[in-house]
């Protein structure tokens, strides 16, 4: 990849052609990387990063845009989680020792960088990662991607869409500088208004591409130290199946969060940012 900067947010240009924005933080310690779910941006990492500094472990983060959202360009359909991965893997380069942070698609997309690039990372904390069994086939008419389609893509400011959002039982458990950081980072103005830079169209193939990928099949392959955590009120990761999930690893051991949803991410990132520490702690330790 090539590199350019850009204010505050820096781009790099995948071996397609394709423009991944990210963000860099910290001077010392070791690199801990951010990826955040289908639909989202690099900035709702940004509580995590915040709350895992309050527990004064030194640590370089990095958060980056998946291709399609935020700042980082769009290619051409259909999606393939994959070429994700890629993008994950060159960015890192030959750094090692490297920790990974991920939500949801987040969470697929370390696992399909560590395949790709093996021995990259040394923990990773996967919070409901969208790694899923059989069968591997695109899914344009998965719900979540119908759901997607159904979005409204703009609202008159932020501040509207701040609103919208908390009003919805969805997403009302959200921490308050959570949706923030999405209708910051997430939204453009446009016309007078605010449009959403994952537009409906590249969400809903995100999700139609999900169930593609393959890696539960290959997750014994990946050696890397792993804590799964899972919302208890997730309509996606019910425990049975994070037991599952979690039991596919080489060492890997689940969490199930009392209370919280499929958005665990957002609604308690200290809990998340408890466990980075530890295995920030864990590294430095040895």
């Amino acid at each position: 990849m090539t590199a350019s900067s850009e204010q505050s947010i820096q781009h790099v240009t995948a071996r397609d052609g394709i423009e991944i924005a990210y963000t860099e933080s910290g001077s010392s310690g070791p690199l801990v990387v951010f990826v955040h779910a289908t639909g989202f941006c690099k900035e709702v990492c940004d509580p995590v990063i915040a709350d895992t500094r309050s527990h004064d472990v030194e640590f370089r983060a990095l958060a980056l845009d998946l291709r399609a959202h935020g700042d980082s360009g769009v290619p051409p359909r259909p999606f393939d989680w994959w070429d994700v991965g890629g993008d994950l893997a060159e960015l890192i380069g030959a750094e090692r020792q490297v920790i990974g942070v991920g939500h949801s698609a987040g969470g697929a997309v370390l696992v399909l960088a560590e395949l790709i690039q093996p021995g990259t990372f040394a923990s990773f904390v996967l919070v409901e990662p969208i790694v899923l069994p059989p069968p591997y086939v695109r899914r344009p008419d998965h719900p979540m991607a119908l759901g997607a389609l159904r979005r409204k893509p703009g609202f008159t400011s932020r501040q509207a869409a701040f609103d919208n959002f908390m009003r919805k039982r969805t997403f009302s458990a959200w921490e308050e500088r959570a949706m923030w950081a999405y209708v910051s980072g997430g939204m453009r103005e446009e016309d007078g208004g605010a449009v959403l830079k994952c537009t409906p169209e590249c969400e809903a193939e995100f999700f139609a591409a999900a169930t593609m990928h393959g890696a539960w099949d290959r997750l014994g392959e990946v050696r890397v130290p792993s804590i799964v955590i899972a919302g208890a009120e997730s309509t996606t990761h019910q425990e049975p199946f994070v037991a599952e999930l979690a039991g596919r690893f080489v060492d890997a051991r689940y969490e199930i969060i009392p209370g919280a949803s499929h958005f665990v991410w957002m609604e308690r990132p200290g809990v998340i940012a408890a466990h980075l520490a530890d295995a920030l702690n864990g590294l430095t330790s040895h």
